[in-house]
């Protein structure tokens, strides 16, 4: 690895990916094949018109969101970072390097079998656990039907990019048509390769989705375009492959991918519904430490979390026996009355005590762990105020720091020009802390609210070099 300033927290995806999975969660939706039965597409010709659940509106508005944030494909939001860190204070600095994060956001509507689907792990046959979740090809007899329901996707998501366009006011009739023409074009694009038998791509490892493993078209292209920037640059992008614990053949994934492959570290979202200490990752994590492999997890009471009102999942004690674990978030939200900008879900799932029975159980002890956004904002200011509260996150992080010493937290989507000052109240009270932190900037995440990435650079151009270079340097180095 080169020496330069180090992005630990960026996202490359756009507006095609979630997309791609629109289209799969919600055709398997209909044909009650979510998240999965038998690993294969339901063939049965029924009605399109079956109504699908109203929470899928919100991964409509995520992925117009993302459209209308970013018009560039992964590559494209590359350069674009490229472009806008020598826009910034850092043009005469140290080169960028950048660390691109997967997201897999497949599994944001299951309940775990809260309501008599799947409820206990590792319960799929083995000729179950041999199917993969192909691309969506669709016979003959589904063309019809498929057409119809993809249209449908395709109207909602315009519809959606439109009333964005038209509440911000700033652009001409002119550019709004021009837009939308170009984005059902992209649109159509996605929907004639959803009915395409899907390529191999010559040099491309672990990626026919083959013996134990899943793959949805969205989490398979991802992976594909980002270890094709990898390729092309392999001395300054680093990225982390998405693990959920509920898709089949994660730690093959991590063996094809992270430890024999392109990428550099696993990447958690935990708000999406699964716990860190969920026994599923439990042979991942052992891969991780014995190559020193690198995680991150997302530690923030944002986000995107799921949208199961209940959700039923398993986590490994410290003792090595599995407990079921529940959430209703109706009666969290009644108990812990979450601020605005908090997610019951997040608030659930990603809190950093959750990773004391993994990082307690024996061996454990030495997993390499970023805590992704240290914490959020709010707890940041909080605590660097002298004003936390005894659950505080930023303070359980740092808490964690000095008793691991491979703990790390990264300091991404915490806008603010007084933020690097923050910093450094707590680093002089806390020194470990100055040790692990490190930079990031979550973008394209960013651009999605409205925040400039190069303002971002701007805002952080005070840190010190070993949170801009050093600590991240030493997370991302591998056994």
């Amino acid at each position: 690895m080169k020496k330069g300033n180090i992005d630990v927290h960026c996202h490359l995806l756009n507006g095609r990916f979630a997309f791609d999975e629109l289209l799969e969660i919600g055709w398997r939706w209909m044909h009650d094949d979510y998240p999965y039965k038998d690993g294969q597409m339901r063939r049965s010709v029924r009605s399109v018109k079956l109504p699908l659940p109203p929470f899928i509106r919100g991964l409509i508005l995520y992925a117009a969101s993302l459209f209308e944030a970013v018009t560039r494909d992964p590559e494209g939001n590359y350069r674009y970072e490229l472009d806008c860190y020598a826009e910034s204070a850092f043009s005469d600095s140290l080169p960028l390097l950048a660390v691109p994060l997967m997201m897999d956001i497949y599994f944001i509507f299951d309940d775990g079998g809260a309501h008599g689907r799947r409820s206990t792990p590792g319960t799929l046959t083995l000729a179950k656990r041999r199917a993969s979740l192909e691309p969506l090809h669709v016979g003959k007899n589904l063309q019809v039907p498929f057409d119809a329901f993809a249209e449908e996707m395709k109207e909602l998501v315009l519809q959606e990019v439109s009333e964005r366009m038209a509440k911000e006011g700033r652009r001409a009739a002119a550019a709004v048509s021009i837009k939308k023409k170009e984005l059902a074009e992209q649109l159509d694009a996605i929907i004639g390769e959803c009915r395409a038998p899907r390529e191999k791509k010559a040099g491309t490892r672990g990626s026919s989705g083959a013996g134990d493993v899943q793959m949805t078209r969205g989490y398979r292209n991802h992976i594909d375009a980002l270890g094709e920037i990898r390729r092309k640059n392999p001395d300054s992008v680093f990225p982390f492959l998405a693990v959920d614990p509920r898709r089949i053949g994660i730690d093959r994934l991590v063996n094809d991918h992270v430890l024999h492959g392109d990428f550099q570290g696993v990447k958690l979202y935990c708000p999406l519904g699964y716990l860190p200490s969920h026994p599923d990752l439990n042979p991942v994590f052992r891969i991780c430490i014995a190559n020193g492999i690198p995680v991150t997890a997302h530690t923030s009471p944002g986000g995107f979390p799921s949208q199961s009102g209940e959700i039923r999942t398993f986590s490994r004690k410290k003792d090595g026996s599995v407990v079921p674990v529940f959430f209703n978030k109706a009666a969290f939200v009644k108990k812990r009355k979450p601020a605005g900008g908090e997610c019951a879900a997040s608030l659930f799932f990603a809190d950093p005590l959750n990773w004391l029975e993994v990082l307690e159980s024996p061996g454990f002890e030495n997993l390499k762990v970023n805590f992704a956004h240290f914490g959020g904002e709010e707890n940041i200011r909080a605590f660097a105020g002298g004003k936390a509260k005894a659950d505080n996150w930023t303070a359980c992080i740092v808490e964690l720091m000095e008793r691991y010493d491979n703990v790390y937290a990264d300091i991404s989507y915490c806008p603010g020009s007084d933020m690097p000052s923050l910093i450094e109240k707590i680093v002089r009270v806390h020194p470990k802390a100055g040790q692990r932190l490190m930079f990031g900037t979550d973008y394209v995440m960013l651009m999605i609210n409205g925040c400039g990435l190069t303002s971002y650079f701007n805002e952080y151009m005070a840190l010190p070099p070993a949170m801009l270079s050093d600590n991240a340097a030493r997370f991302l180095k591998r056994s």
